[in-house]
């Protein structure tokens, strides 16, 4: 029988090349794959899912109703993935990413499951950027018809035009996948319940005397266009990240002129901007 994964988490988040990467592995490791990918019009924002079957034999349709592994990079991803759960199946998520508020909505399906806290740990100690590799990693702990130079392989192959203009890259995206493979293999949900982030802030409120300016953190992408269309520039981005991985942009309050220009201009309706009753103009 055919091994079933299905990965879903936000466009942006390299939920599609991580699964063409497992089935590129599998075949330098001598298997039969196939790859669906999933997503809606909108590639960076929305919800992305990826089916993936490895196999000695041929594969006959790519699609399929219930998986094996189960692969979760966001939040939003659970309402996606939790029809694809069946029982035994083994779940594995980013626990630095994915709050408790969606994780309820799957905890009576899941009995075997991996916590990776793969966006903290990838801001940590590499960078954002391979947190999906380290994702693969953990994935690749329990894919034991691939072998891990079927894996390192299929990353360079993958990431070839990339590698060739930074060669760090290699050698970054390798640390990623060794982290996640030894991540997953010394994880004990024995010792660590189906948890996950702390439940997401609706909103986040920065004000003065003259203006109250909110930021909605489920809603913010990361795009910047808040912060070029400031003409006083009191718009940058902080420490705090969004579903994407990406920065949130934060206000120095006392400069904002409150001209409404970045609330006008955000593509996500992220932003709002109040003036004071009183305020000077």
């Amino acid at each position: 029988m055919p091994t079933k994964i299905v990965l879903a988490g936000e466009g942006g988040l390299g939920v599609q090349t991580i699964a063409k990467i497992i089935g590129l592995a599998a075949i330098k490791s001598g298997r039969q794959t196939s790859y669906l990918p999933s997503f809606g019009v909108e590639q960076r924002g929305g919800v992305s899912i990826a089916f993936v079957q490895i196999s000695s034999k041929p594969i006959p349709y790519p699609r399929f109703s219930k998986a094996d592994i189960v692969i979760a990079f966001s939040s939003r991803a659970i309402d996606a993935l939790k029809e694809f759960i069946k029982s035994g199946a083994l779940f594995i998520y980013d626990s630095s990413v994915i709050d408790n508020l969606h994780l309820e909505k799957i905890k009576s399906q899941v009995k075997e499951y991996i916590a990776i806290p793969a966006q903290s740990t990838a801001r940590d100690a590499l960078t954002l950027r391979v947190s999906n590799v380290i994702l693969l990693g953990a994935i690749a702990t329990h894919l034991k018809d691939i072998n891990f130079e079927g894996f390192e392989n299929a990353l360079n192959e993958e990431f070839a035009e990339k590698i060739a203009k930074k060669p760090e890259i290699k050698d970054l995206n390798l640390k990623a996948l060794k982290l996640g493979l030894e991540m997953a293999q010394k994880f004990d949900k024995t010792k660590q319940p189906l948890v996950g982030a702390e439940d997401p802030k609706t909103v986040t409120n920065f004000e003065n005397a003259k203006v109250a300016w909110k930021r909605f953190p489920e809603y913010c992408k990361g795009c910047a266009l808040c912060i070029v269309s400031c003409p006083v520039k009191c718009l940058s981005f902080g420490n705090e990240t969004n579903f994407l991985g990406t920065y949130l942009p934060q206000i120095e309050i006392e400069k904002c002129i409150v001209c409404l220009k970045c609330m006008k201009i955000c593509p996500e309706a992220a932003i709002q901007v109040e003036k004071r009753e009183g305020a000077a103009e």
